[in-house]
């Protein structure tokens, strides 16, 4: 089989990963945390689309600064007891050269532990496997990398893993920037390629570097030049968007219409994103009339909710949706700026941790109402409140 080109051109060091200068200057601050012997967060997660260079971060980070790495990828088992095994282990003990020598954390020998796709555990073959990776970034004695492309996926499963990592974000990489790279590429092979091939490929793959170079490799396969009708074989890639990304396409663009697409690319329905809004709008517009008017859009779309409920007309999400976008994007006047923390919706963690209470609310108020011949709904509502008096305050009828 022929060579992987991705491999073959995977970046040496830090300075060789290209279109996400800040995230790499994060990483770098952090790693030197860990060399001062005093860092903050124990783990840094990397986050973002596909191909935007998370894995060659971290693998060139390691290659800076000498450390070994420990790597879990999608192919292996990652349950409990397979994290515990390989990544755990890892993460409790010292490390050893490559000629058997010792070499101490202490004395700044470390050694890097990458969980690679670790938003991808899931199912009974990775049971427990969450609870697992909070536990290696809790105790941790050597640095640990969690590569996701959907962050909000694995934040909401684990509060831990949210507070105690440090996020960095790739965002992808820009066309001209891909291009230059192909261009780099096709010199060292000895491809002329047409400038129109270059920018159909750039384009095509939506700021996704690894496929960009793969699809480039597929073209010029047996070829000395490649031009614009070849390179069109390729088609366009979809992104799924998540919230976390799609939040500064609305919060920081002056783009309504990106905005608008942006939001309309989230798998999600459109209340949860009216509770992404409402949540984080408030740390995006500091200005206050810019505030006004961004919840004025949010509590336009709440009322376009409404009415779908009360009507069962789905038409009426399309409006939502563009009150969320367009209008939450061109309600500001002022360019919102710098880093913005985005916070996971209040409701849906104040949800999930009564999940268990509501469950057994409605299991008694079922069984209430078959004995009193009564809907759950309306014992719920007129015949519980009593009776939990009762219960809690009579240990005769209890």
């Amino acid at each position: 089989m022929s060579e992987d080109w991705t491999e073959t051109y995977r970046p040496a060091g830090l300075d060789e990963v290209v279109g996400n200068p800040k995230a790499v200057q994060e990483l770098r601050a952090w790693a030197q945390t860990w060399v001062a012997g005093k860092p903050i967060k124990k783990a840094a997660v990397l986050m973002g689309s596909p191909g935007t260079g998370k894995t060659s971060a971290a693998l060139a980070l390691a290659a800076d600064f000498n450390w070994d790495v420990v790597e879990m990828n999608a192919s292996d088992q990652r349950n409990a007891d397979a994290i515990k095994a390989v990544a755990l282990r890892g993460a409790l003990g010292e490390t050893f050269s490559e000629d058997g020598e010792y070499l101490s954390s202490k004395e700044g020998n470390l050694k890097l532990i990458v969980l690679d796709e670790a938003d991808n555990i899931s199912g009974r073959e990775d049971r427990g496997g969450i609870p697992a990776i909070a536990e290696v970034v809790r105790s941790t004695k050597q640095p640990v990398i969690l590569i996701v492309n959907d962050w909000y996926a694995l934040s909401r499963k684990s509060f831990a893993l949210k507070s105690g990592t440090q996020q960095i974000k790739f965002n992808r990489i820009r066309t001209v920037t891909v291009r230059g790279v192909l261009r780099r590429i096709s010199k060292d092979r000895g491809i002329k390629i047409t400038d129109q091939a270059l920018r159909v490929l750039s384009e095509n793959s939506n700021g996704d570097l690894r496929s960009a170079i793969r699809d480039l490799q597929a073209v010029a396969m047996g070829k000395q030049e490649v031009d614009e009708d070849q390179a069109a074989v390729v088609g366009f890639r979809e992104v799924e968007q998540t919230m976390f990304q799609v939040m500064d396409d609305i919060f920081k663009s002056r783009d309504p219409i990106l905005a608008r697409k942006a939001l309309l690319e989230v798998d999600e329905t459109p209340d949860t994103k009216l509770l992404w809004i409402d949540e984080n709008l408030p740390n995006a517009y500091r200005d206050n009339l810019d505030l006004y008017r961004g919840m004025k859009a949010v509590a336009r779309a709440d009322n376009f909710l409404g009415r779908v409920y009360r009507r069962q007309h789905y038409g009426f999400w399309s409006y939502a949706n563009d009150f969320l976008s367009f209008a939450v994007c061109a309600a500001k006047q002022r360019d919102v700026r710098g880093y913005v923390r985005y916070n996971f919706p209040s409701y849906l963690i104040r949800m999930s941790r009564s999940k268990g209470n509501r469950a057994l609310q409605a299991n008694i108020s079922s069984k209430l109402g078959s004995m009193i011949h009564m809907s759950a709904a309306g014992v719920r509502q007129d015949f519980l409140p009593p009776f939990k008096q009762m219960f809690q305050n009579n240990e005769e009828f209890r």
